[in-house]
């Protein structure tokens, strides 16, 4: 429900009241099919609004803190920037976040699955987009056709309060099974259809799809933002109030948001090592089979046999007159009464040394049978541990699954001939690893040796640096971000504060500092610093490890 139009709504009140009064500070993409829109909010606080196109799994986060754009990231919409923000709301009639600025323009975010945009009105014409905008610019933005013009939530306010009329607009449904037959509730996605025909009990009984439209639509006026997880471990975003399953309550649709993209951004990455993984373990069990298939000792002996009786019959032909410098017709010694055979011979030496060379080919043949007997029982050692590889690959379903299944397997997958995945090479594999972002780790320690590894050998002055304060725990370093960014640091304060001795807390004191203001002294055992300009944040430890 990350896209649907009332997920939306709140999450545009919820904008208006921290971007309303604040202003507009750059907009760019860092990453592929990403729009970070960066405002300055009234009371001064930086934040990230980021919209994730071309993903139907996502939609829109929000991020703490300043993200400044890179050298070699695109510039949008500079025209705006330092342009005050007048206010947020959604469109009335479909899934689209409009942002007043200064001067009368609006900001539109348009939050289609396959055309999501951001675009610059002025006067009702299109004069900046960050996508597609040779296709835009100069064109009239409607937000609806004035003959399709339909309020979303006043016409579904009409309808759940008006039975009758609710009930004449089903005309000859079918059934709640029939989807098409509910295209008269705008805002209706398929998965609230699906929700409203299990409400009603999978009839079309009219009073029970009613009270079940009814229920529905007051819990989207006054919804529950909530994340959990299928149990096949995808996670799940809803606004209804029933639970999810592994259902976890949200105080705000900006953090139910926040929540569902961070692990659906986790689990997306999983799946797409997992398919990169799967590929080449089909690939290499194809090639294998491919040359099992090719092998045939059977046809090699019958050859080795052929040469060698080649070269006894010439041996025993010495006496003959070569008619022919290409070939010589012997008697079948071995088969007396038999039609005579005739030999292929080399031109340029004597019968003799053809028998020489068939004995040697004779010879070779058979060294490669033995050759290719041991390959086979290679291979199908191979194909035996890829294929338990592969099994075991499908009931992987979590970022961290996957981790330790290649960490447990890269000596299995390079004697398969599979190199290992980045994810399991490299020196950070000497510590935990957790994917924040696609530009952002967090390094954790395992033990006093490995933090003193991991801040003073592996960490970089302009890193930052984390550990739960006043309690025993991991070093923890975050690679990829920087001091303004706040949501990040506070995802990693979280694992920080799991890895402590305070984990079972309710809530853990984690100082940040950059690691170049983090020392030894020879006072101390392997493990304890010395830490100044630290901050600190309070943060509930994490739960698990993704």
């Amino acid at each position: 429900m990350q896209r649907n139009y009332f997920t939306l709504y709140h999450t545009a009140m919820e904008l208006h009241e921290r971007l309303a009064g604040g202003f507009v500070f750059e907009i760019h993409s860092q990453q592929k099919n990403e729009l970070t829109l960066s405002f300055v909010t009234a009371a001064g606080d930086h934040l990230q609004v980021v919209m994730v196109l071309r993903r139907p799994e996502l939609c829109l986060f929000t991020k703490e803190g300043m993200n400044r754009r890179k050298r070699q990231s695109a510039n949008l919409l500079h025209t705006i920037c330092e342009r005050e923000v007048t206010g947020v709301a959604m469109s009335p009639y479909d899934r689209e976040i409009l942002v007043g600025l200064s001067g009368g323009d609006t900001l539109v975010l348009r939050l289609f699955s396959a055309s999501a945009n951001a675009f610059l009105v002025s006067e009702g014409i299109i004069t900046d987009a960050c996508t597609a905008r040779n296709d835009l610019v100069g064109k009239i933005y409607r937000e609806k056709d004035n003959h399709l013009a339909q309020d979303i939530i006043r016409e579904l306010e009409l309808l759940a309060q008006n039975k009758q009329l609710f009930s004449s607009r089903i005309g000859r449904a079918a059934g709640p099974d029939n989807q098409d037959s509910f295209n008269f509730l705008p805002g209706f996605d398929r998965t609230m259809l699906r929700a409203l025909a299990e409400r009603a009990g999978g009839n079309d009984d009219p009073d029970n799809l009613f009270n079940a439209f009814r229920d529905i639509f007051y819990e989207l006026l006054d919804p529950l933002p909530q994340t959990g997880r299928t149990p096949e471990g995808k996670p799940l975003f809803s606004i209804l109030h029933p639970p999810l399953p592994e259902s976890v309550t949200c105080s705000s649709m900006l953090e139910g948001l926040n929540r569902y993209s961070s692990a659906i951004w986790g689990w997306l990455h999983t799946a797409e090592a997992l398919g990169g993984l799967e590929t080449t373990l089909r690939q290499q069990l194809r090639k294998i089979e491919k040359e099992l298939q090719g092998y045939d000792p059977e046809i090699l002996a019958e050859n080795a046999t052929r040469y060698e009786t080649c070269g006894h019959l010439l041996m025993g032909a010495l006496y003959l007159e070569r008619t022919s410098p290409d070939s010589v017709t012997v008697p079948d010694l071995f088969n007396p009464g038999r039609q005579d055979i005739t030999i292929t011979l080399k031109p340029n030496i004597s019968l003799s040394d053809n028998a020489a060379e068939y004995f040697r080919k004779a010879s070779k043949t058979r060294g490669k049978c033995a050759a290719m007997a041991q390959r086979r029982t290679e291979l199908e050692k191979r194909k035996t541990v890829l294929e338990s590889l592969s099994t075991e690959l499908v009931s992987l379903v979590t970022p961290k699954s996957v981790k330790q299944f290649i960490e447990a397997n890269q000596a299995k997958l390079r004697g398969t001939g599979i190199p290992s995945p980045k994810t399991a090479s490299g020196p950070s594999s000497r510590f935990r690893t957790v994917k924040l972002s696609p530009s952002v780790t967090l390094y954790i320690g395992k033990n006093a040796k490995n933090n003193e590894q991991l801040t003073f050998a592996f960490a970089k002055p302009d890193d930052i640096w984390l550990h739960a304060r006043g309690s025993a725990g991991s070093h923890c370093v975050l690679k990829g971000a920087t001091m303004q960014q706040k949501e990040e640091i506070r995802k990693a304060a979280e694992f920080a504060a799991r890895h402590s001795a305070a984990q079972h807390s309710e809530l853990v004191p984690v100082m940040y500092t950059l690691k170049k203001y983090v020392r030894r002294s020879k006072k101390l055992p392997p493990g304890q610093v010395i830490v100044e300009r630290e901050k600190v944040i309070l943060v509930q430890p994490a739960k698990n490890d993704e």
